[in-house]
């Protein structure tokens, strides 16, 4: 989910054990993307503290999967024997389905391959429970694919070592799908801020943390409004060259994320009182359209009761963790293409699904079917609004690849209905974000009336 913190060697009388781990595999049918829960997962024996981790995607002899393949978009690995301290219940990919929040998040990593570590004298003590992971896997190939999530955990046994407990800050919590749109209408350079607070329960210090975003962001910062907004840590990505992999893989399916994210680390630890108010910024750019986006934070809290009163001092050695890998500043501007099958069932770049483009009225339902819109190109004025019912028991959504503002609709079906006005004008290129390469729609926005015509 973001940069490692940067690895420190543990005390010589500790026995430290470094063994990897590896899931049952996961199949993704031929250009689609695959959201699911395994629960299970292998895991250490309880015992120890947990001080280093990382993850990758890999084929069954354990060699990684490049992204021409299959992309590890994101995963979240949770502890199932405690309750999350920040989400009392967790809504479903189907954004129907709720369940209790008894399972904590405690490592994550997107498509930067986030590598976490622990400041020497901390570790995360896991307990016995079981583990359970979340994810997001994007198949770039029209065939069926298998892979395998595989990951390494670091464990020190010594018992000196002062426990942490992970806070998972997120500017759409407690969804196991936490996206959210950035519309992208205004001008050059403006940014668009959407944030998250948390009261934390407990005293303590903050002793690391990392961040998680997707394309078109600009940083996440973590603040303190009620001490005068100032900043405690953030994390900035950085991007890929253009000759980096996530800009030239094909087909297109999502806006290219980050190589590497910094993370902020300190063993003095950033004091926190019980009450204090701490502030998650998400910030993107706001002069292009970004749907489905991600902000993300997970900071590492070591609880101590000393901790005096509100706003302590800074520690003096807070440090930013970033990465040696070649990239970017950003956000770099991106346009994601519509893209549908050939006759041969292969990816093509395409300006609008097949058919003709129809007139319809405000309020019109369109119907969104197994694998296809019930109207595939429409016309309608700027002002009115479409109905999109998504029938069957599949998840859908409707997702902006292009156009004048970000649009994104949750993950639905039984018939429940997303309504989007259209307030402005343009052409609007829509795919599933679940099935981008079967499921596509243009919707064409006039600003004034017109007469009746087809084209």
């Amino acid at each position: 989910m973001a940069g490692g913190l940067l690895a420190v060697p543990p005390a010589a009388s500790a026995t430290v054990t470094t063994s990897t781990y590896t899931t049952g595999p996961i199949n993704v049918a031929g250009y689609e993307v695959k959201q699911d829960y395994m629960i299970g997962v292998p895991k250490p024996p309880a015992g120890g503290a947990i001080t280093n981790m990382e993850v990758d995607v890999v084929d069954q002899s354990g060699q990684p999967v490049p992204i021409q393949r299959l992309m590890l978009h994101h995963i979240v690995f949770l502890n199932v024997g405690r309750k999350d301290p920040t989400c009392d219940s967790f809504l479903s990919f189907d954004n129907l389905t709720s369940f209790p929040g008894a399972a904590e998040r405690f490592y994550a990593a997107g498509e930067e391959r986030a590598k976490v570590a622990l400041p020497a004298g901390y570790g995360y003590k896991h307990g016995g429970a079981p583990w359970a992971i979340t994810y997001m896997v994007m198949n770039h190939r029209p065939v069926n694919d298998q892979a395998y999530i595989q990951y390494k955990v670091t464990v020190d046994d010594n018992p000196a070592l002062q426990s942490v407990k992970p806070y998972w800050m997120d500017v759409q919590n407690c969804h196991a799908d936490p996206i959210y749109n950035v519309p992208g209408t205004k001008r050059s350079g403006s940014t668009h801020n959407r944030f998250y607070d948390f009261t934390f329960p407990e005293s303590g210090r903050i002793v690391g943390g990392m961040g998680h975003v997707h394309g078109g962001a600009r940083k996440l910062s973590l603040t303190e409004p009620d001490c005068g907004d100032r900043q405690i840590g953030e994390s900035v990505p950085t991007w890929g060259n253009p000759d980096h992999p996530f800009y030239n893989v094909r087909p297109i399916l999502h806006e290219p994320g980050p190589v590497n994210m910094t993370g902020f680390q300190t063993q003095q630890g950033i004091p926190v009182r019980a009450g204090e108010r701490v502030r998650l910024n998400s910030l993107y750019d706001n002069s292009r359209p970004h749907t489905r986006v991600m902000g993300i934070m997970l900071v590492f809290l070591a609880p101590d009761g000393s901790v005096g009163g509100p706003c302590g001092p800074m520690p003096g050695d807070l440090v930013t963790l970033g990465s040696s890998q070649a990239g970017r500043p950003g956000p770099i501007p991106f346009r994601i293409p519509l893209t549908g099958l050939d006759a041969n069932g292969n990816a093509i770049t395409i300006k609008k699904p097949p058919g003709r483009t129809v007139e319809v009225a405000g309020g019109t339902d369109i119907q969104v079917l197994q694998r296809s819109f019930s109207r595939r190109n429409v016309r309608i004025r700027r002002g009115q609004k479409l109905d999109y019912v998504f029938s069957g028991s599949e998840l859908h959504n409707l997702t902006l690849a292009n156009g004048p503002v970000g649009i994104g609709s949750p993950n639905l079906n039984g018939s429940r209905v997303f309504t989007q006005k259209f307030g402005r004008a343009g052409k609007y290129r829509f795919f599933c974000g679940l099935h981008p390469v079967q499921m596509q729609q243009r919707v064409v926005v006039k600003r004034k009336r017109w007469h009746r015509r087809h084209n």
